[in-house]
């Protein structure tokens, strides 16, 4: 019998009650029943979720309905609880490039046992920690391709979002049903299972976009900015129209130099009827210096300077405007440079329709275009 037990006045009446006067034979005979409360737990066998703190305390485990206030008090501290169940640490690197461990707040995924020892027996209880949570997964309702995009390479890694306690595999797509050279929307289905078997599963669209020779298409991968999400848009631009013009001075030259050569006749002829007039001597000085003189060099200077003079007075080159005009806020822009340069002035405009504002693709996506020469 637990002598301390008896220190109360209450339960020294109690043990003095069922004293038993036995007789037997020639003597008697005394026989005391300990009187101290009994242990009850709560119950044998607890289940609990990965990523719950657990502290096997006294009051968690045992029962003390209907014990008064001093066999409570006598349990809690007669009675030894021993616990192997231990939480989860991970490796965190400090900012000095040393690694430390750092407790996790609950056990991992696994068997434990609570032993409680009282009256020099023990009593164990069974702790199963256990993951039944599966994975997070978030992807976009639809991503965008090219037409003919090889899938196998595709990034879908950088558009999907999983997030899980428990370590992650990798994640997997089904894309079997999409046709990347047929133009069309397609499903496909997203999956991915942590290393304790729970499997999350999402199905997506995926839509191939057709190619055209118009224009320049290409797929990007952009954040939603009003989601946070990222997701993949192909997107499109005019492709750049070259115009090559070009003119002929030789023509224009050839046609002067006639002109001069027409022209050059006259001093000829002027020389001639200047010789008849003025008689022998006068005739043969003004004839050589007309003919000569006037009507060669009017005929070098009319042919030279007529020719060169023709030559050099080509037209000027053709200008070539591009433009690009939204239609959505109806702006137009014009450029000398290329159809690049007027598509990349647009998208640094705002784009904006009675007081709203379109932004990121939404901005200048509807738009038409084109070049001409002046």
């Amino acid at each position: 019998m637990n002598i301390k037990y008896l220190t109360s006045k209450k339960n020294k009446i109690i043990a003095m009650c069922v004293v038993v006067i036995i007789a037997c034979g020639t003597g008697v005979v005394f026989a005391i029943r300990d009187t101290s409360p009994g242990l009850r737990l709560k119950k044998d066998k607890f289940t609990i979720e990965y990523g719950k703190h657990f502290n096997p305390t006294f009051n968690e485990l045992v029962n003390t309905k209907d014990l008064n206030v001093e066999d409570i008090h006598y349990l809690q501290h007669n009675v030894k609880i021993k616990s192997n169940v231990k939480n989860e640490v991970e490796t965190v690197i400090n900012q000095d490039g040393t690694t430390s461990e750092k407790d996790k707040g609950y056990a991992k995924v696994g068997d434990y046992k609570i032993t409680l020892t009282y009256k020099n027996k023990d009593i164990t209880v069974a702790v199963k920690v256990k993951d039944t949570v599966a994975p997070e997964l978030t992807i976009p309702e639809n991503v965008e391709i090219v037409q003919g995009t090889d899938l196998a390479t595709f990034d879908f890694k950088s558009l999907i979002t999983a997030t899980d306690l428990a370590q992650l595999n990798d994640v997997q797509i089904d894309h079997s049903t999409v046709d990347v050279n047929n133009p069309a929307e397609y499903t496909a289905k997203a999956s991915i299972e942590d290393i304790n078997k729970n499997k999350t599963e999402k199905e997506f669209k995926i839509t191939v976009v057709a190619t055209d020779s118009n224009v320049e298409i290409t797929t990007q991968i952009v954040t939603d900015p009003a989601t946070g999400q990222r997701k993949s848009v192909v997107t499109t631009k005019p492709k750049i129209n070259t115009t090559t013009s070009s003119s002929s001075s030789t023509n224009n030259g050839n046609s002067s130099n006639n002109s001069s050569n027409s022209g050059s006749s006259k001093p000829s002829t002027g020389g001639s009827t200047s010789s008849s007039t003025g008689g022998s001597s006068g005739g043969s000085t003004s004839g050589n210096t007309g003919g000569s003189t006037g009507g060669g060099n009017s005929g070098n200077t009319g042919g030279s300077t007529g020719g060169n003079t023709g030559g050099g007075s080509e037209r000027p080159k053709p200008t070539t405007t591009h433009w690009i005009k939204c239609k959505l806020c109806g702006l137009l822009i014009e450029s000398n440079v290329s159809l690049d340069d007027a598509f990349d002035k647009l998208k640094s405009k705002k784009c904006e329709v009675d007081g709203y504002i379109y932004e990121g693709i939404t901005a200048h996506s509807s738009y038409s275009y084109g070049s001409r020469q002046n």
